[in-house]
């Protein structure tokens, strides 16, 4: 089951729905990529009427949070052997997510809420990590809150967030007086591009700054609640400052260095939240001392705006199609002839201030690069991004990477 919305359907997804003919709510969004379809003489979409797709969904769900173990019968909060599995249902954007919690069972539901919602998730996940500082707080208490009541260096970030969007590393007084100015003038440009169930301008984390490589990872919780990894992304950084999603990258030997260690962490995980048959994308830090703290659980799909087909271009295979189809990657074979590669995935976003923009000239941006895998365009004059890129960088020449995530790209820009 596939739930399509705004602000990006991929072809790549469009296909792979149309050609298995899985299940689609029948929204606004699926109408219109179907209807391209078919003026394209293309296999067309199974549209599934709302009411519909609603009982499907919720027929599919059976004891799958777990909840109702008793420790005080010695029981953890593992998925509950013998207990129906829930339906597969996978959303390429956050924005359905307001749909599904409205239609789905309540164990959902609340799977859903604590997931999305970071306070949240620490609060669950606390027994792996119990002296992980964090705190939960209202804009209004946020904008109040002197610096000297900081345990800086932190990070300040929505409780509800998306994309990065409104993260601030605080090290000082003065970011932390540019973080609330910053806030103040973004908030209302939030609110008019997502939902309050994607980005909450209302509801904020101040926690730890987690020192260590960051790691985007595209797992799925299978129907007996174990973990599997469909690809695992480096996320680098330009500096300490800088918090924006760039540039991630995957490899052979990033697979083969982290693939058993994270999937080990994520059944220590799962074991606290007992979910089966649920996909995520998770962004966490590892320590060089083998600390692992997640900084966001992104319920019911993997990297945003389609982005997780960098494991079509990367590896040859859909990562949603892992997880709808109940497969687990090959790795060992998978990753044969990929050593000394980079695989790429670089968000083209807008410098902040950015002026107006006339055009932006993709062409020059391409030839940047030695091997270009896709390029995608973005409407820049409604997103903060001008689109998305995947390469195929050799590990010994990453100097095209390495200028690419310090530009703030106006040079291929017309203002």
């Amino acid at each position: 089951m596939i739930i399509l919305d705004q602000p990006y359907v991929s072809p790549e997804l469009l296909a792979y729905a149309a050609a298995r003919q899985e299940p689609v709510l029948d929204n606004y969004m699926a109408r219109a990529c179907s209807t391209d379809l078919k003026m394209q003489g293309r296999q067309v979409l199974n549209l599934v009427p709302e009411d519909r797709f609603a009982a499907m969904l919720r027929g599919g769900q059976g004891q799958n949070q777990g909840q109702n173990q008793s420790q005080e019968q010695g029981q953890n909060n593992s998925p509950a052997h013998g207990a129906a599995a829930p339906a597969r249902l996978y959303t390429c954007s956050e924005n359905s997510l307001a749909w599904v919690t409205e239609h789905c069972s309540p164990a959902l539901a609340e799977a859903i809420a604590k997931l999305k919602n970071k306070a949240l998730t620490r609060e669950l996940l606390r027994p792996l990590d119990p002296d992980y500082y964090y705190r939960r707080l209202s804009l209004a208490e946020m904008q109040a809150l002197p610096f000297e009541a900081l345990r800086a260096p932190c990070v300040l970030k929505p409780a509800v967030g998306f994309f990065s969007l409104g993260v601030y590393r605080i090290g000082n007084a003065e970011d932390w007086h540019a973080a609330k100015s910053a806030i103040a003038a973004e908030a209302e440009r939030w609110a008019a591009q997502y939902p309050q169930s994607v980005v909450d301008g209302n509801d904020w984390l101040l926690e730890e700054y987690i020192d260590g490589d960051e790691y985007a990872v595209d797992v799925y919780f299978d129907q007996d609640g174990q973990a599997v990894i469909c690809n695992i992304l480096r996320h680098e950084f330009t500096g300490d400052d800088d918090v924006s999603d760039r540039l991630y990258y995957t490899s052979a030997d990033i697979i083969h260095e982290r693939l058993a260690e994270f999937e080990d962490w994520f059944n220590r995980v799962n074991a606290l939240l007992g979910l089966r048959n649920f996909p995520a994308h998770v962004e966490l830090r590892r320590h060089a001392s083998g600390r692992i703290l997640p900084i966001e659980f992104n319920p019911l799909r993997f990297a945003g705006w389609c982005s997780t087909d960098v494991s079509l271009f990367a590896w040859g295979f859909h990562s949603y199609g892992c997880f709808l189809e109940g497969v687990k990657p090959d790795w060992n074979s998978i990753l044969k002839g990929k050593e000394g590669k980079l695989y790429t995935l670089m968000a083209l976003n807008k410098p902040a201030n950015c002026p107006p923009i006339r055009d932006f000239d993709y062409e020059a941006l391409a030839k940047q690069f030695a091997k270009v895998l896709c390029l995608r365009r973005n409407d820049y004059t409604r997103y903060g991004l001008f689109g998305f890129l995947f390469t195929e960088t050799p590990e010994n020449q990453r100097e095209e990477l390495d200028r690419i995530a310090r530009s703030d790209l106006l040079e291929f820009a017309l203002i």
